[in-house]
């Protein structure tokens, strides 16, 4: 589906196009805008923009092919651009990011997309409330729907900052060793990382949107995408802070799984030193040998008593041993 919208810069009306015909003729005239919108476009679409607007047949390639990198290619009359929208799914605790496509020229703009991008919509309206910064070409246009995305950039981050922190309290509350935990935490870092590999090339793409030898943009338009500039490496370093952050955090899970299981040794340990010292004294009085030929006597043998004196001597020195190891903390 293709959406065409006519803007006359005097005037600063705006009209919804319904043919796309003889379109090329209409572009040498500098009073005025065009933003076509693509929703799905297919292939017989893609090609009457790509004729109408002399688009270059791999920057179309590019629009057909999902999945690919932030970018931004200089051609001889136009731009394009690759750029991200990202929204945080609450039900499956995901990131989900949309691709769009732009091309830009001097007094057009072209969005190519295969699913709904909002931020289209709200751009659309900005671009339209602005009415006084239409003189400045399409730089106004790019910005209100470069901004826009970004914007949303903020809540998405802003979850994932609050996860992290929320399991970093959690894990020096607990101070053991939690699995669940240690998967959402790969899980948050797996999102940032998705969300860093799109951010740091969409700086480079705005960098050079704010070069000054930019010949699309008039001087006035830049100091616009300086700001989304500034937003985008903010997000940036967020993103990079809190994966370090990240990673230190599961190195202290894992320290604490160390320390579990440590603590399981030590008390185990304890536990069989303990049995072992009655083990060695039942092995002593419970060796067949002869005693009435031997020339020692172990008069416990035949004592009344000596029962009971091994109980107590097994006893005694547990019980000695459970001390010293409770001292130590082992048990």
């Amino acid at each position: 589906m293709i959406k065409a919208i006519q803007c006359n810069i005097p005037q600063a009306q705006f009209r919804v196009l319904t043919t796309l015909d003889n379109i090329s003729d209409q572009l040498a005239d500098t009073e005025h805008q065009f933003w076509l919108d693509l929703s799905e476009p297919s292939a017989e679409e893609l090609a009457t923009v790509g004729k109408e607007f002399g688009l270059h047949p791999l920057a179309l390639e590019d629009a057909t092919n999902e999945h690919q990198r932030p970018k931004i290619e200089q051609y001889e009359n136009f731009m394009f651009i690759v750029f991200y929208a990202a929204y945080f799914e609450a039900e499956t605790q995901r990131v989900e990011t949309r691709e769009l496509n732009l091309f830009v020229g001097e007094n057009y703009l072209i969005t190519v997309h295969h699913v709904d991008i909002p931020e289209i919509h709200e751009a659309e309206q900005r671009w339209k409330r602005n009415s006084s910064h239409l003189s400045w070409g399409i730089g106004p246009l790019l910005y209100a729907l470069l901004d826009s995305m970004v914007d949303h950039y903020f809540p998405v981050v802003d979850d994932l900052v609050e996860r992290a922190e929320e399991m970093e309290e959690q894990i020096y509350a607990s101070k053991n060793y939690d699995t669940e935990r240690t998967f959402e935490m790969l899980s948050i870092k797996k999102t940032m990382l998705q969300m860093r590999r799109i951010v740091n090339p969409e700086r480079d793409i705005l960098n050079v949107l704010t070069n000054r030898d930019n010949p699309i943009f008039p001087e006035q338009s830049l100091a616009y995408f300086r700001d989304v500039y500034d937003h985008v490496t903010r997000l940036a370093d967020t993103l990079d802070l809190y994966r370090d952050q990240l990673s230190s955090m599961m190195d202290a899970s894992l320290s604490l799984s160390s320390h579990s299981l440590n603590q399981v040794m030590r008390t185990l340990t304890a536990a069989s030193i303990i049995l072992m010292s009655g083990s060695f004294i039942t092995g002593i009085y419970g060796m067949n040998f002869n005693h009435d030929v031997s020339p020692f006597n172990m008069p416990e043998l035949n004592w009344a008593f000596g029962y009971f004196f091994a109980l107590g001597a097994i006893g005694l020195i547990s019980l000695v041993l459970l001390v010293y190891f409770r001292r130590l903390k082992w048990i």
